[in-house]
């Protein structure tokens, strides 16, 4: 149940608005000015606003912009009965969720509110799951470690270890956040370990081995039922598999191992070994180099063991009692990551102007270009975009399919919809599909788009 603030002027506009929308179950209020929807919004919270155009005193699109300064994540629909190109234009240059033209139909309005509020909460998801997961990742770790002054630290260094591996092996940056997830969490079934066992100053034996060994199937079931922690879970499972076969809990062997949990297994044997222990002295440089070449290939993944090897005799990596560290100041800085740009046009002519135009405008550009529906599906499998431009009719389809897979993927991706032809209804329906902007093709529409290029990646 969404709580929406409608605002129109004309009364008998504004109580059909929202009588439909409470007919669609949702909690409604009115406002008859937006100055006075202004006032509401600093007394109540609410999940959509759906506001007139034109009005006395402030307009939607001022309200919008207000609107946009002092509750970004709101989303705001607009409705007009001007359905003029620059009315349009501006509503998506202004960062509106959506636009209904009168006269409209009931199912219109509905849909309208319905998408907007979709996107928005997939926007609010996975901006929760970006800044929650980690959050809940280290309060796991840090209940294991509280335990053991031993382990302070420990899931922290060999995190920073792992996250560099993967960055070497070259991950995409999803997969190197799951990777330092996992690497975090990787210990985290030893809470179902008793202290007798984990804490004892000495040698286990077989029995009190076998049960330090059940702790990756505790920790993947611990963290069976955290949605925001699923990525970690095949990390946290499979960290004590070996690439031989002969590790737990079940038995997988070389590529088998996820890779994520070859990398922390790795990262965690060198952290392990490097620093002081229970019942264990720490191993020398020496001691532990020669560990990691006798054992690739039957611990460990032989490649990584290669790359933390490179990262030893670089000194990029340095091992000490303390435990591992890396030297920012070894690294070579990384390069810019580069604007990626995909393109979905089907005229080889059109694409090579728009791809002149993007790589003069945006300095280090990488555009990848599809000429159908089908083609830009393939591309966005497994994909991170900066942008996308998308023509509107394309020869399986229309640019729309390629807009609605785009806004699945990541709803606040800023997406172009370019047309051979002017009309307003092109441009609404782009628009209620999620466009952020819509440029007609004319004479210098290229130069035209190049600017609203650079002012949708800069924001």
């Amino acid at each position: 149940m969404s709580r929406i603030l409608v605002i129109d002027d004309e009364h008998v506009i504004r109580m059909l608005v929202i009588e439909i929308l409470e007919t669609a179950g949702h909690v409604v209020t009115g406002a008859e000015s937006a100055e006075r929807a202004l006032t509401l919004l600093d007394e109540a919270e609410f999940d959509l606003i759906v506001s007139d155009v034109v009005m006395p005193g402030l307009s939607g699109l001022e309200l919008l912009e207000l609107v946009r300064v002092s509750h970004a994540s709101l989303p705001v629909v607009l409705v007009t009965g001007a359905g003029t190109y620059d009315t349009l234009s501006q509503a998506l240059t202004r960062g509106a969720a959506g636009l209904v033209t009168k006269p409209f139909a009931h199912a219109d309005l509905q849909s309208a509110v319905a998408h907007a509020l979709e996107r928005a909460s997939r926007a609010r998801d996975d901006l929760r799951e970006r800044l929650l997961a980690p959050t809940l990742a280290s309060a796991l770790a840090n209940a294991i470690e509280a335990r053991d002054s031993y382990l302070h630290g420990h899931c922290e260094r060999l995190a920073a270890l792992a996250v560099r591996l993967a960055e070497l092996l070259g991950l995409s940056p999803e997969e190197i956040e799951t990777v330092r997830l996992g690497a975090i969490l990787h210990d985290v079934g030893k809470i179902g370990i008793p202290d007798r066992v984990l804490l004892k100053p000495g040698p286990l034996d077989d029995d009190e081995r076998r049960i330090v060994e059940t702790h990756p199937e505790i920790g993947d079931k611990l963290l069976e039922p955290l949605d925001l922690l699923a990525s970690a879970r095949p990390v946290v499972r499979h960290h004590h598999e070996r690439w031989d076969g002969a590790g737990y809990p079940d038995r997988l062997s070389g590529t088998e191992i996820p890779l994520g949990a070859r990398i922390v297994a790795v990262a965690d044997s060198i952290e392990v070994m490097s620093s002081r222990q229970l019942y264990r002295t720490p191993r020398t440089p020496a001691e532990l180099r020669d560990e990691l070449v006798a054992c690739a290939g039957g611990q460990w993944d032989p490649r990584i063991i290669e790359l933390a090897l490179g990262l030893i005799d670089s000194g990029e990596l340095v091992l000490s009692i303390d435990g591992l560290h890396l030297l920012e100041s070894a690294l070579d800085p990384a390069p810019a990551p580069g604007v990626a740009v995909l393109l979905v046009e089907s005229d080889d002519d059109e694409a090579r102007l728009l791809c002149e135009a993007l790589e003069h405008v945006l300095d280090g550009a990488v555009i990848a270009r599809a000429s159908s529906v089908a083609g830009a599906a393939a591309l966005l499998n497994g994909s991170e975009w900066t942008i996308a431009i998308v023509d509107q009719m394309l020869p399986d389809g229309e640019g729309v399919e390629v807009l609605d897979a785009l806004r699945r993927n990541d709803p606040a991706l800023p997406v172009v919809m370019l047309t051979g032809q002017g009309a307003e209804e092109a441009m609404i329906r782009a628009f209620q599909h999620g466009a952020s902007d819509y440029i007609v093709k004319g004479v210098s529409y290229v130069d035209a788009l190049a600017s609203r290029i650079l002012g949708l990646v800069a924001a």
